[in-house]
C-alpha cells in the first residue's frame, strides 16, 4: 500500500514538473498500480490520485492536469474504474476456490492444481498456517505449516505470514523464494519465532515440487501404496541468523547462517497423490504413524483424504492444516 501511494504521489509531482496536462499522464500509472492491489487499497490509490488531481487544477504553482472539464471527467471515470477492476481480477482469481462440505470443525477449500485438483483442510488448530493461491494457467501455490512464538501465534501473526505468502505467490516464484520471503517475514514479526512450514508448488502441466522448512516430510501415493516423498529438510523459518548479525542463543544460534530460504531445497515429487501434513507427524512412529498413510492412500476424493487427515489421535481435537494435491495424469508415477 505505501509503495502504491508513494508512486501515485511520485507520478502527479512528475507530470507537474513536466506540465503534462493530458489524463492519461495523472491516471495511467495510478489505475496500474490500483488494478495491481487489492480492492481496498485500489480504492485508497484512486482517491489519493483524485486529490492529487484537483490540487493540480486549483493550486496556481502547480501546472499540470487540464481545468477543461471533458479531461476531469475523464480522469474522474477512469479513476472510479480502478477499485472494480481491481474487485473483478480479484475475485477472478478466487472463483477457482471452493469451499467443500464438511463438519463444522473443519473447513475444506478444493482448488484447481495443473490438470487436477488440489484440496486444503483448515482447522484452526493452534500455531496453524494454511494457505493456496491458484495462478493463471491453473498452476497452484500453497503453504502449509505451524507457528511457535507468543507473538507469531495470534490471529494476527498468523494472518500476517499468510497475508505475506498470498502478496508474493506469483506464477514466477519459486518455493525456495517464497522460503526467503517468508523467513525474513518471521524475523520483522518475531525475531522469537519460528515457522515449520512446507511450500507446495504445481505447474499447469501438474509437476510438483517442495520446499520443506523445519516440517514433516510429504507423503506420495502410487498406485496404492503410501510412502515419504524424501525432500530434503531443511531449518525452520526464522530459527537461523543472517550471516554477519550477532549470534542467537539456544537452537537458532547452534543452526548457523541462513541462506536464502532458510536453507531450503526444493525437490521435485512424483505420485498420483501428494499430501503434506503439518502436525501429522508429531508421534512419528506406531499406530498414528501408520493410519496417517493409509488415509492418503484411501480417500479418492482429494477433499475427503485432506479432511480425514486432520483427525486427531483416538478421537481428540483435530489438527491441522493438511493439503493433498493429485495433479494429474501427467504427474502421476
Amino acid at each position: 500500500m505505501r509503495a502504491a501511494l508513494a508512486g501515485t504521489t511520485g507520478n502527479a509531482v512528475l507530470m507537474g514538473i513536466a506540465e503534462v496536462g493530458t489524463p492519461i499522464g495523472w491516471v495511467l500509472l495510478p489505475g496500474l498500480l490500483g488494478v495491481s492491489a487489492r480492492p481496498r487499497v485500489a480504492a485508497l490509490v484512486s482517491a489519493w490520485a483524485g486529490v492529487l488531481v484537483v490540487a493540480s487544477v486549483l493550486v496556481p504553482v502547480i501546472p499540470g492536469h487540464r481545468s477543461d472539464p471533458q479531461a476531469l471527467l475523464a480522469s474522474t471515470l477512469s479513476l472510479t474504474a480502478v477499485p472494480l477492476l481491481a474487485w473483478a481480477r480479484r475475485r477472478t482469481r478466487t472463483a477457482s476456490v471452493t469451499r467443500a462440505a464438511g463438519p463444522t470443525d473443519v473447513a475444506v477449500f478444493t482448488v484447481p492444481a495443473g490438470p487436477g485438483s488440489a484440496a486444503l483442510a483448515v482447522c484452526g488448530s493452534p500455531g496453524e498456517i494454511g494457505a493456496a493461491v491458484p495462478l493463471r494457467g491453473g498452476g497452484l501455490l500453497a503453504l502449509v505449516g505451524t507457528v511457535t512464538g507468543a507473538a507469531l501465534d495470534t490471529p494476527a501473526g498468523r494472518r500476517a505470514i499468510e497475508q505475506t505468502f498470498r502478496r508474493h505467490a506469483r506464477p514466477a516464484a519459486s518455493p525456495q523464494r517464497l522460503a526467503g520471503v517468508l523467513d525474513q517475514a518471521v524475523r520483522d514479526l518475531a525475531p522469537a519465532g519460528h515457522l515449520r512450514a512446507t511450500i507446495v508448488r504445481v505447474d499447469r502441466s501438474g509437476a510438483v515440487e517442495a520446499a520443506r522448512c523445519g516440517s514433516p516430510d510429504l507423503i506420495t501415493v502410487a498406485a496404492d501404496r503410501a510412502a515419504l516423498a524424501g525432500v530434503p529438510a531443511g531449518p525452520a523459518l526464522g530459527s537461523t541468523r543472517p550471516a554477519g548479525s550477532p549470534a542467537r542463543t539456544g537452537s537458532a544460534a547452534r543452526a548457523g547462517s541462513a541462506s536464502p530460504g532458510g536453507g531450503a531445497t526444493p525437490s521435485p515429487v512424483t505420485g498420483r497423490r501428494v499430501a503434506a501434513v503439518a502436525a501429522a507427524f508429531a508421534d512419528a512412529h506406531g499406530e498414528r504413524w501408520v493410519r496417517v498413510l493409509d488415509q492418503v492412500a484411501a480417500d479418492d476424493d482429494p477433499a475427503g483424504a485432506a479432511r480425514r487427515l486432520t483427525r486427531g489421535p483416538r478421537g481428540g481435537r483435530r489438527t491441522g492444516p493438511a493439503l493433498v494435491v493429485d495433479p494429474g495424469p501427467p504427474s502421476r508415477a
